[in-house]
């Protein structure tokens, strides 16, 4: 992802906005708000479906302008999903004066994609020191939902860096 993630202390597991005990802010909502507020994310269109400590599942429906003339997801949509998910998973282990950007990821496309929709699944592989390491998988769903479990159409590796955004003196 080009913008830096700032979602704020990890504080909650769930994308539900609202407060926790404390009365902050729920980080799950703040990281859902902040990515869904960059304009790469909106042209895509997905939505978080789960965000927890080193885990989101993110969902994207097909549109015909994220296919290719057969009907299929364009593979440039593949690899920003996986982009997306890896960084995000990376993003819910942030401290509050932290950031992160994407240094690179990696992603192989295994079969053609082509299905109602799209369910994206980041874990955390590394998220310790400056450089976070997340896996991506992709899975083709129907449009009731229902995720096809013939394995993943499309895999990544994401790597972000932690930035410091605290004032130095």
């Amino acid at each position: 992802m080009s913008d830096t993630i700032d979602p704020g202390t990890t504080d909650s597991g769930t994308t539900d906005s609202g407060t926790t005990d404390s009365g902050t802010t729920d980080a799950g909502a703040r990281l859902r708000a902040f990515v869904l507020s960059m304009p790469a994310a909106r042209l895509l269109g997905f939505d978080f479906l789960d965000v927890a400590p080193g885990h989101v599942v993110l969902d994207l429906p097909f549109r015909p302008e994220l296919g290719e003339h057969q009907g299929l997801f364009q593979g440039g949509i593949l690899g920003a999903l996986v982009d997306f998910a890896g960084a995000s998973a990376n993003a819910t282990l942030l401290g509050p004066s932290e950031a992160l950007m994407t240094l690179d990821y990696t992603v192989k496309l295994l079969r053609p994609a082509r299905a109602a929709g799209l369910r994206a699944i980041g874990r955390v592989i590394d998220g310790g020191g400056r450089i976070g390491v997340a896996s991506a998988e992709l899975f083709l769903r129907d449009a009731d939902g229902r995720v096809d479990d013939t394995g993943p159409v499309a895999t990544g590796l994401v790597s972000t860096r932690r930035v410091d955004l605290r004032p130095r003196s």
